[in-house]
């Protein structure tokens, strides 16, 4: 039996490729489920662009002159790097730079809880929620999520090389 490399023990010739591919296609589903969060994301806060601007201020970590640009830029950001993920566009880079915003959010929240603020996190989900440990957790999930799936990607490249099924999408 040829070796597979997702599996412990030797598989009958084509089991291995069922299980790379069923393996695949669950992390592309995962792919699909977080850049569509993003490009929702983005898209509210675009479509409420005074809401968000009114979320970005109450922060205070910004001086007004910047706070234009940070509204303008960031939803957009969100938006695009969100479909790029959900199309299979550079899934890496997008990877990258969403796991990098998340980061940038949850250092933002936690310097605002020490500062004890109460606003709102201006997060552009579902629902609005105060700053506070359910935020911190929400992006805590999103960080590892985003980071573990492009740590899978570059797992995927350096294991099959450029040109693999692993590099066509980035």
């Amino acid at each position: 039996f040829p070796s597979c490399p997702f599996s412990l023990f030797p598989l009958p010739f084509g089991e291995c490729d069922l299980r790379i591919s069923s393996s695949l296609i669950g992390l592309r589903a995962l792919e699909v489920v977080l850049g569509g969060l993003f490009f929702y994301a983005g898209l509210q806060k675009v479509l409420h662009i005074h809401e968000f601007a009114e979320a970005v201020l109450a922060y205070q970590l910004l001086p007004e002159s910047l706070v234009g640009v940070a509204v303008a830029g960031l939803p957009w950001l969100e938006v695009v790097a969100g479909f790029c993920l959900v199309a299979g566009l550079k899934r890496r880079s997008c990877l990258l730079l969403l796991a990098g915003l998340v980061a940038i959010f949850l250092v933002v929240i936690l310097i605002t809880m020490a500062r004890g603020l109460k606003i709102d996190c201006g997060c552009g989900l579902f629902f609005q929620r105060q700053v506070g440990m359910g935020a911190v957790l929400e992006d805590a999930v999103l960080l590892i999520w985003a980071a573990g799936l492009y740590r899978w990607e570059l797992l995927r490249a350096e294991k099959y090389g450029p040109g693999s099924v692993a590099e066509t999408a980035d």
